[in-house]
């Protein structure tokens, strides 16, 4: 969770998460902390406040609006490597209702009988796959038990300072949104992995090994057919069928309603005396694409369910009639809708932007988390030694090299210290890399939130990387003494 002071203004103003309208009144919630201003005619008329709520056990990445006829559920969402959770807060205009924790269950949908949740997973987890991966080089594996490896070739750390030249800085160059020195990576931030479509690519996984394959045909010089089954078949194969899952209703006082579907649910609407699913029966088909690789297609449906009587305990979509929807990942209009409401949002929080004081209200801040010591220390720990080994050589082995060797590692003469006083907390890295001649990169990153929950840093080593290699941090006039701020 954000703190104040990474704000735009250190002024006491609640940030809008967003603005919600019920009937003649408003609802506005904070983005970070507990509270909320409910507006009648222009004027605050009363404030709510849920410093008791639970939240995450780990910092919050996220707060999200689900708006309803009846008030707002204001969702908390903490993902990472370990897992996801959720908490959730129902907010109208009178009340504070319930305060519940989620678990790993997705929000699926919210309507004035609740907040719809369903199974984490999505449907890509039974896409269709190969159940033969092709021959494998059994010996390589055995390889990497060699006691010293040698050195690969590279080239110099640094350029030769006498020929290089220092590079302009680009006028539209500024500081990273996407850093983690706020204490977690940027919302929505969309990562690639694997930044190449050569074959003969090295990449390097969690623990610094760096495997290459050797081409399923037994040709060294031809290409790597990773898209045909050992049979010679390009088919592979129909995806998995989704398996029975649950989703509930949590109605705004806290009541837990639970429906048994046949199939994975995807998002969920009641309206009057109809429920909405929508539902995948299979994961997604892999088809033939244009470039020769395949796409990655999924086939949604829909049903209706009269619910006139009552919710039902159970809904068997495979008995019912139901209509097929399109792929939302290729469906431009759905892109655009997005768009759209992002701008709605927007818009809606405007008006509201530095125009509500919260100096003087009681319960507007979450307590700090009493987490113990121990605890503490093992946050901090695994930050440092995440951050201390960058500088560790990688083993690697590619086709056409007899063994395997030790690759350089892109960072040098690391330090590592940690600041601060609990819950403000820093690990502060500085290094050389071997992406930014002649100067020295530092970064500070929060260990823990301001209400002292340790905050995600499981990719740190990969975000960082993919920083420092692509530029995208301040430009090089920001230097002091020879040190950039990153």
């Amino acid at each position: 969770m954000t703190a104040r002071t990474d704000r735009a203004d250190d002024a006491d103003h609640l940030l809008p998460l967003d603005v919600v309208e019920v009937g003649n009144r408003l609802v506005v919630p904070d983005l970070h902390r507990p509270v909320a201003a409910v507006i009648e005619d222009g004027a605050v008329v009363r404030w709510l406040t849920w410093p008791s709520a639970p939240l995450p056990e780990r910092a919050v990445e996220e707060a999200a609006a689900w708006p309803t006829t009846e008030g707002i559920w204001v969702v908390y969402s903490s993902d990472g490597i370990d897992g996801g959770s959720r908490t959730a807060v129902h907010l109208d205009p009178d009340r504070v209702g319930a305060a519940v924790d989620l678990g790993d269950r997705r929000v699926v949908g919210a309507d004035s009988g609740g907040l719809w949740l369903a199974d984490p997973r999505d449907a890509s987890e039974w896409m269709a796959v190969r159940t033969e991966d092709g021959p494998f080089d059994e010996d390589v594996p055995a390889s990497f038990a060699a006691a010293d490896p040698p050195w690969a070739e590279v080239e110099p750390f640094w350029p030769d300072p006498e020929t290089w030249t220092e590079p302009e800085d680009s006028e539209d160059s500024e500081d990273s949104e996407d850093s983690e020195d706020d204490g977690g990576p940027a919302a929505d931030a969309e990562r690639d992995f694997d930044g190449s479509d050569d074959p003969d690519t090295t990449v390097a996984t969690k623990y610094q090994w760096t495997i290459g394959f050797a081409d399923w045909a037994g040709d060294s010089d031809g290409p790597v057919e990773d898209e045909t089954d050992a049979d010679g078949s390009d088919d592979p194969g129909p995806p998995s069928p989704t398996p029975p899952t649950d989703v509930e209703r949590i109605a705004p006082d806290g009541t837990r309603t639970t429906i048994r579907v046949d199939h994975l649910v995807e998002r969920v609407s009641v309206e009057g005396d109809t429920m909405t699913l929508r539902f995948h029966r299979t994961g997604p088909d892999l088809v033939p694409a244009e470039d020769g690789g395949r796409d990655v297609v999924y086939r949604p449906r829909e049903v209706v369910v009269d619910v006139s009587a009552g919710l039902p305990a159970s809904v068997d979509t495979d008995t019912l009639d139901s209509s097929p929807l399109e792929d939302a990942a290729e469906d431009d209009a759905a892109d655009l809708e997005w768009e759209r409401s992002i701008e709605e949002r927007e818009a809606r929080r405007a008006p509201w932007v530095e125009r509500l004081d919260l100096e003087g209200i009681d319960g507007s801040r979450w307590p700090l988390w009493d987490r113990d010591t121990v605890r503490r220390e093992h946050s901090v720990a695994r930050l440092v030694e995440q951050l201390t080994h960058l500088d560790a050589p990688a083993i690697t082995w590619t086709r056409g090299v007899d063994g395997v060797r030790r690759m350089r590692s892109d960072y040098r003469d690391v330090h590592v210290e940690v600041e601060g006083t609990f819950p403000d907390t820093a690990v502060v890295v500085s290094f050389e890399h071997t992406a930014v001649p002649f100067l020295r990169l530092r970064r500070r990153f929060r260990v823990f939130d301001d209400t002292g929950r340790p905050v995600g840093h499981g990719y740190v080593g990969v975000y960082l990387d993919e920083d420092v290699t692509t530029g995208h941090i301040p430009p090089r006039r920001d230097a002091v003494d020879g040190v950039l701020d990153i």
